[in-house]
Parts: C-alpha cells; structure tokens; sequence
C-alpha cells in the first residue's frame, strides 16, 4: 500500500483504529467468555482515543515522550493470522487480538521512522508506544492463562 500525502496516511490509520474498535466490541460481546469483556472494552475505548487524536492531530508537544521501553513477550511473533468468527474459542480470540495489536504497532513504527517531519515522527512515536502497550498487556495475560 502506497500514500502519497500525510493525510492519505492519517486517514489509513483512523480506519485501522475504527477496525481495531469494532473487533474489540465484538469480541467482548462473546457471552461464553464473560471474562475478557471488560478487557476487550477498555481496548475498544483506547482504541477510540487513538482515532480521535488522529482526527484532531494535536500539537506534538503536548503528546507525552517516552517514559520508558516496553517490553515485547514476542508471542504474537510466533502465531499464525487467524480472521473473526462468532465461536471462537479463548485462545483464539487473545491470539488474534495479539496479532492486530502487532500489525498496529509495525504500521506505526515504520511511519515513524519514515517520517522526516518531528511532529509527525512524535506522533507515530506516541501511537507505537500505545499499540506497544496493548501488546505486551495482552501477551502477559496470554501467557499467564494459556501458556502456564
């Protein structure tokens, strides 16, 4: 896929982070898994914030630096592309949220780096620290329940 202009970019994004929403609530809407909804809607919610920042595109330097590294469990790294259904099953279901949380982050490095604008390239920063935060949250709740 190919941009040809910054806004081409930001629109892409919000587009994943309206995806990213809607998986989340649907996800939490799976009634055999009454557990990972309070989860999967306080993703979706963050996920809403992410989009509304985009829409809004603030100011670089009110976005906050980098405080620290996040860690990478690596898990998702390992685990094949599953797509949504209705019956999936637990692992399933963190696995997939995993993967989408990884393909975020990925798009969102790779702007960053690419991106000769310091604003931009702060903005990407911030939303591949988010997506990064995600990730790790979720792998450290896969591997507790599932691989322990």
């Amino acid at each position: 896929m190919t941009f040809s202009t910054f806004q081409e970019i930001i629109q892409f994004a919000i587009s994943k982070e309206k995806d990213a929403q809607t998986f989340y609530r649907s996800a939490a809407s799976l009634s055999q898994y009454p557990g990972i909804a309070p989860l999967f809607l306080e993703l979706a919610a963050e996920e809403e914030k992410h989009q509304k920042l985009l829409e809004d595109l603030p100011d670089p330097g009110t976005l906050p630096e980098r405080s620290r590294t996040i860690p990478d469990l690596k898990i998702s790294d390992y685990l094949m592309d599953l797509k949504f259904h209705k019956d999936m099953k637990y692992q399933e279901v963190m696995i997939l949220a995993m993967k989408n949380e990884e393909k975020s982050l990925k798009f969102y490095r790779a702007w960053e780096s690419k991106a000769e604008d310091p604003a931009h390239k702060k903005l990407f920063a911030f939303l591949a620290d988010q997506e990064a935060e995600h990730k790790y949250r979720l792998e450290s709740i896969y591997d507790e329940k599932i691989l322990d």
